[in-house]
């Protein structure tokens, strides 16, 4: 158990998983994603579902989920109709998921398959959130731009300093929730990469258990990336203060 590991309730083993996996012109990869991933969970035993979130995608992603879906019933496309933007992307999965629990999981291979497989065990046990840290012994890096992890850094440091909280991977949004800790998140406002940090700010400040496991992550091979740092820095930092100040109005009201 990682240090900063809240203790989990009972164990709990008939459990339906859901995956949540947003998609934005990720043609050339998300089939080799879906292909590992259900692999994987199939040899594990587990009941799951793919959501696969196809974000407005000017390629032929949709094409190529849809023929994934027809290989593997667990697989099931959602269109996001709405604004595009990783965040919106990821709540229009939550309006279709049916688990008991849900990760969120990229559509270009950075999360591996059996980190997956390892968060769905830690939620059996009883935990009400499962969270990953590739800054803990056992986690592996392939390809981490050297500025982008200074700056990753700096940043978990800061977040886990004004939380009181010695976890150290808030911003990897790979991440696996109970449905009734989401159903507590809601409202969800985020549209784009910093739901990442609205999802996890709002489940620790709410006292949800959680356990936590060293997480593998690869740079992506191919697809188009949409994450830029700085453009970031603001939404992220906006998101972080509506959190905390959400959090406080509402332990004044209960």
């Amino acid at each position: 158990m990682a240090e900063f590991e809240k203790t989990a309730a009972a164990p709990d083993k008939a459990l339906l998983f859901s995956i949540i996996m947003p998609a934005y012109n990720e043609e050339g990869v998300v089939d080799a994603t879906l292909q590992g991933l259900g692999d994987h969970l199939d040899a594990e035993g587990f009941a799951y579902e793919i959501i696969v979130v196809n974000d407005n995608s000017t390629d032929g992603t949709a094409a190529v989920i849809d023929a994934a879906a027809g290989r593997n019933a667990n697989i099931r496309r959602c269109d996001n109709d709405g604004p595009g933007g990783y965040g919106n992307a990821i709540r229009c999965g939550l309006t279709q998921y049916q688990g008991d629990a849900m990760v969120i999981v990229t559509a270009d291979g950075s999360d591996a398959p059996k980190d997956v497989a390892a968060y769905f065990h830690k939620i059996e046990e009883g935990y009400d959130c499962a969270f990953g840290s590739r800054f803990i012994k056992g986690a592996v890096i392939t390809d981490y731009p050297p500025f982008k992890f200074f700056m990753n850094r700096v940043a978990n440091r800061l977040i886990g300093i004004f939380l009181g909280s010695k976890y150290n991977d808030f911003t990897n949004g790979f991440k696996c929730y109970r449905r009734c800790v989401v159903d507590d998140m809601q409202p969800l406002l985020s549209g784009q990469f910093n739901i990442t940090i609205e999802l996890v700010v709002k489940a620790v400040l709410g006292g949800w258990r959680y356990g936590v496991v060293p997480t593998d992550w690869t740079q992506r091979d191919a697809g188009e990336s949409s994450f830029k740092i700085f453009k970031l820095v603001k939404p992220y930092a906006a998101t972080f203060i509506y959190c905390l100040t959400a959090h406080y109005i509402r332990s004044v009201k209960r």
